[in-house]
């Protein structure tokens, strides 16, 4: 199951079992398997074909996560606003528009839902063929300031050393710091060098520029590890200088 990226750990077969019965529903054999190994994360394919086109573009749409039990939607407060007869259950949302599996047949079926534009699709006829059918493409970098944290978590997921600085200095003024500097504390505890490097420097431009928008304990035990690892220590001690003046 190569699909993951960054997973949360396997569902057992007693939780996916107590989550069927709990909602009266059987989940494709394929799905189960792939919970069996995480109970989801972010995926490393982000596109599908779609057969008209959609409001991510003309010829495909795009996917960020497979939902884990806790995060699969069957009551949602768009559906009001679209008559779907039959259960669905959604295994991804992206705003307004989600993509999930409808049950009107045996088999259920993989269906891609717009609630702002009342556009409703059939992408493949059952998992296992929407599975096969998705693709990695990458996104323009260009636009990150408007994508969603998803998105983002993907994008930097499969990034390299230029791409991840590119990506997150286009994001430094980006109003969730608690995401952001998740981000850098997953650089600085990289086992390289290069990455831990990028993080010091957008950690320095995050003191100097937007530190009344940080948590001050998290910053300070940020500065605290890397003193202890003894990376760059002439830098970090200014960045500690810095941020306790």
């Amino acid at each position: 199951m190569d699909i993951w990226l960054h997973a949360a750990p396997p569902a057992s077969e007693t939780e996916i079992a107590a989550w069927e019965h709990k909602h009266g529903v059987s989940l494709p054999d394929t799905y189960k398997a792939l919970l069996r190994v995480h109970n989801g994360g972010l995926l490393a394919k982000n596109h599908f074909p779609v057969a008209e086109p959609t409001s991510y573009g003309l010829a495909d749409a795009e996917i960020y996560t497979f939902a884990g039990l806790d995060e699969l939607q069957i009551r949602i407060p768009e559906a009001q606003d679209v008559d779907l007869p039959g259960v669905q259950v959604y295994f991804h949302q992206d705003g307004h528009r989600y993509i999930g599996l409808d049950y009107q047949t045996a088999e259920p079926c993989v269906i891609y839902v717009d609630f702002e534009t009342l556009q409703t699709l059939i992408v493949a006829e059952d998992f296992d063929r929407f599975l096969a059918s998705l693709y990695f493409s990458p996104f323009a970098v260009n636009m990150v300031y408007e994508y969603p944290l998803e998105k983002l978590d993907q994008m930097l997921a499969m990034a390299n050393v230029a791409k991840t600085l590119e990506i997150l200095q286009l994001l430094e003024d980006r109003e969730e710091k608690d995401w952001y500097l998740t981000h850098l504390d997953h650089l600085l505890h990289s086992k390289e060098a290069p990455y831990q490097q990028i993080g010091i420097t957008l950690l320095e431009n995050q003191i100097y520029y937007f530190r009344r928008k940080l948590d001050p304990k998290r910053v300070t035990t940020m500065l605290s590890w890397l003193e202890s690892q003894h990376f760059w220590p002439e830098k970090v001690a200014e960045l500690r200088k810095e941020w306790e003046d």
